[in-house]
């Protein structure tokens, strides 16, 4: 776990922010992402393949997506497998990869966790506003990471970041130039705490798109079987008898993260970790336990530690 003031950047902390920032940018109004604009974004996919587009814009993880776009394993086994695996994965490559794609199971139907979805998304926002691909990290930053101030987030591989580690061995900075909103932007233990007060205080932010966003991506769209839990926009909800409990967590070669928050107490915490997933996940679930407890005796007081 960061402070505060721990200028920690880490890869893994992407994925707290994916669902959030997508939807910041759609709830602007000026990226049109109904059928027709989301189709027409892709101009290279075939019309056949205009769901896959339409749900990966307006579903968490519903869009029959395969995990990663095809092709790509096999490109990171023969040339990074071990360093950089997504890095000879191009924008143009993401194209290629969505001509050959068949859905898993009818869009909307059935959960299954898609990278492979995550990036297209920000393809396709990018488009949709008029840009291209690569255009999606300044377009995170006009309407998302600015108006926020989040000043250590962004997609720049090159800015100072800490060093994660897979196996005790320390990794280089990723890169994901054809899949830039699945995995390319970094933020600190400080920017995310800045974006979890926001979600607990959605009528706080700047302007009304963000307003809007902010709370759209805490409404629940589905069930998650045999869980009990729900799926909102990126966020995991889990129903608590003092109210909901909302939370992801994601990992790299090198990193693991986790964000959760309690609308009802006012609560959140963030936990941040420069070594890759292990097996059972302890980092991750001793940071859904810290914040449970911290539910249990909620205070006006924040406080931070360094682990």
């Amino acid at each position: 776990m960061c402070t505060a003031q721990d200028p920690l950047r880490s890869d893994a902390a992407r994925r707290l922010r994916a669902g959030a920032g997508s939807k910041a940018i759609a709830a602007t109004g000026r990226s049109r992402t109904g059928p027709a604009a989301c189709t027409g974004a892709v101009p290279d996919a075939p019309r056949r393949r205009a769901p896959h587009v339409v749900h990966a814009c307006h579903r968490s993880h519903t869009s029959g997506l395969p995990r990663l776009p095809p092709g790509l394993l096999g490109r990171a086994v023969r040339g990074g497998w071990f360093s950089n695996p997504y890095a000879g994965f191009s924008e143009d490559d993401l194209l290629v990869s969505l001509r050959r794609t068949r859905l898993r199971n009818r869009p909307g139907t059935r959960l299954l966790y898609s990278n492979f979805g995550g990036g297209l998304l920000g393809h396709v926002l990018a488009r949709a506003a008029g840009g291209t691909g690569s255009d999606y990290p300044a377009l995170l930053a006009e309407r998302v990471t600015g108006p926020l101030g989040l000043t250590d987030t962004d997609c720049d591989p090159n800015r100072p970041q800490a060093t994660g580690h897979w196996h005790d061995r320390p990794r280089p900075a990723l890169l994901m130039p054809g899949l830039t909103a699945a995995g390319a932007v970094r933020s600190s233990a400080r920017d995310l705490l800045r974006v979890l007060t926001a979600l607990l205080g959605p009528e706080t932010a700047p302007g009304p798109a963000l307003r809007t966003a902010l709370t759209e991506v805490q409404r629940p769209r589905l069930s998650v079987p045999r869980t009990g839990s729900r799926l909102c926009l990126i966020w995991n909800l889990r129903p608590r008898p003092g109210g909901a409990l909302l939370h992801h967590s994601g990992g790299t070669r090198g990193f693991t993260a986790f964000a959760g928050f309690l609308p009802g107490s006012g609560t959140g915490l963030v936990a941040l970790t420069n070594t890759a997933p292990t097996p059972l996940a302890p980092f991750v679930q001793s940071a859904y336990g810290a914040l449970r407890e911290l539910d249990a005796t909620p205070s006006a007081t924040v406080w931070t530690a360094r682990v």
